[in-house]
């Protein structure tokens, strides 16, 4: 069982190729040598033979065939009769002088008188089961002279040689084998590490984060990549948590609403029939109320939620913004008044156009413009100002509001985010939400200015459209 889980091993497959081609390079490489080598010793074989036949036929000019056969019996004692042999044979190609063991007991090739002055004349199958090579050289007009060394002795050499090749592959493939395990041993424990930390977070551990030393770029930049998809889940499923705290809390109080006015519709209608179908009225329509605002509050959940995730269709079309900022302050005209509260708006001449969703846009100011009033006091101004940096519309809603403390700023856009201050105040966190999302799906961002005591400034940062 278990040899069967190490052959479906990764680590093993792969130390079976590294070897296999470790061991390929090297064969090739031994293979190249060995030709080389091999070519070499021939050619020393073929440069004595032919030094050889040269030294007989200066013997033979200067000397005679007597010189020449003194020369051939020096050559022969020297290399071994049964190694090496001689021969002169005349123009009519007849043996004139021959220094030839019987233990050659086969027959030599004789050169072509047509042929070359240098012949190379290979037998097959010599004494000492090796093959012989024969060299003919022509005198002219005197003969052929023709020498033979036995090739036993080069294939012993190249055996031995093959032998060595054999045994230092055989080593170099099991050091490949061995070089090729550790090395792999090295990476598959920091992916051990790593399936190793995922099991525990799957198992609950959250907090566990990879950490590799002298692994490698690759695995390092895989586990950095790790650990910030970790940091990311653990962020939203931290958020999912608060998001549920805070729907369950929201939720709870209009359910609770509906649910009392029911019961005191009821208790009414059982009291006093005329008295109980006025409550029921009022109840009803307070019921219907709660019910509204329910659903935006869920819808507006919705949207964000799409918006942060770049699901939200956005039917776009150019959208002069300065209208929707004018639009936005005359609505929220009669509450700044009421709450007397100075609502100015400085707008430019000409249009701010950008291409969005004008209605979803439009909601975006107006719960900029809805912050700003409310934590707005009485006697104090909210300013409306634009300006361009040339590659963005920058929207500034100021107020002189209580301001934001530097411990509630990191959260004002989370969802259902509600500081002390604003405790008191109507509504259910979503409204600062609900503008960043939109105006992110835009291309945009919010900027943010405040000091406690002295107000707030909310920049809103919209592409230019530049078609």
């Amino acid at each position: 069982m278990a040899a069967k889980k190490l052959i479906k091993t990764l680590r093993l497959r792969l130390t079976l190729w590294h070897a296999a081609g470790f061991a390929a390079l090297a064969l090739v490489v031994f293979a190249l040598a060995y030709y080389m080598v091999s070519q070499q010793l021939l050619h020393a074989v073929d440069v004595d033979l032919k030094d050889t036949a040269q030294e007989f036929a200066e013997r033979l000019k200067v000397g005679g065939i007597q010189a020449m056969q003194r020369e051939m019996d020096s050559e022969t004692a020297s290399h071994g009769e049964d190694v090496f042999f001689a021969r002169f044979l005349d123009r009519g190609n007849q043996v004139q002088v021959e220094n030839l063991s019987e233990t050659w007991g086969f027959p030599i090739p004789r050169a072509d008188p047509q042929g070359k002055s240098l012949q190379w004349l290979d037998v097959g199958q010599g004494i000492s089961g090796g093959p012989v090579r024969v060299l003919a050289l022509l005198i002219p007009d005197l003969g052929w002279i023709e020498v033979g060394l036995s090739l036993a002795e080069y294939e012993s050499q190249m055996h031995q040689i093959r032998s060595v090749f054999a045994l230092a592959l055989l080593v170099m493939v099991i050091l490949g084998v061995l070089a090729g395990w550790l090395q792999l041993r090295s990476v598959f424990s920091s992916v051990e590490q790593i399936r190793s930390t995922a099991i525990s977070i799957s198992n609950g551990e959250l907090d566990r984060r990879i950490e590799l030393h002298d692994s490698g770029r690759e695995l390092s930049d895989l586990a950095n990549a790790f650990n910030m998809m970790l940091d990311r889940i653990q962020l939203l499923l931290g958020e999912m948590r608060d998001v549920s705290d805070h729907i369950a809390h929201d939720l709870r109080t209009p359910v609770s609403r509906i649910r009392g006015l029911a019961e005191t519709a009821l208790m009414a209608s059982d009291q006093d029939h005329a008295l109980g179908a006025t409550s029921q009225t009022e109840s009803l329509a307070t019921i219907v109320e709660e019910a509204d605002q329910l659903g935006e509050m869920i819808n507006t959940m919705l949207e964000i939620a799409q918006a942060d995730a770049g699901l939200l269709d956005q039917q776009q079309e150019l959208v002069d913004i300065s209208v929707l900022l004018r639009e936005a302050s005359e609505l929220f005209a009669p509450v700044a008044e009421d709450a007397r509260i100075s609502l100015t708006i400085s707008l430019p001449s000409h249009p701010m156009q950008i291409m969005g969703n004008r209605a979803r846009l439009q909601r975006a100011i107006a719960n900029l413009i809805d912050n700003a009033l409310k934590f707005s006091p009485a006697d104090s101004h909210v300013s409306l100002t634009t300006e361009t940096d040339g590659e963005a519309w920058l929207l500034h809603f100021h107020d002189e509001g209580i301001g934001i403390s530097p411990e509630d700023m990191p959260h004002i856009f989370e969802r259902f985010y509600r500081s002390d201050q604003s405790r008191s105040k109507p509504g259910n966190g979503l409204g600062l939400s609900y503008a960043m999302s939109i105006i992110r799906s835009h291309g945009g961002d919010i900027q943010v200015k405040s000091a406690i005591g002295e107000g707030s400034t909310f920049i809103v940062h919209l592409p230019l459209n530049k078609t």
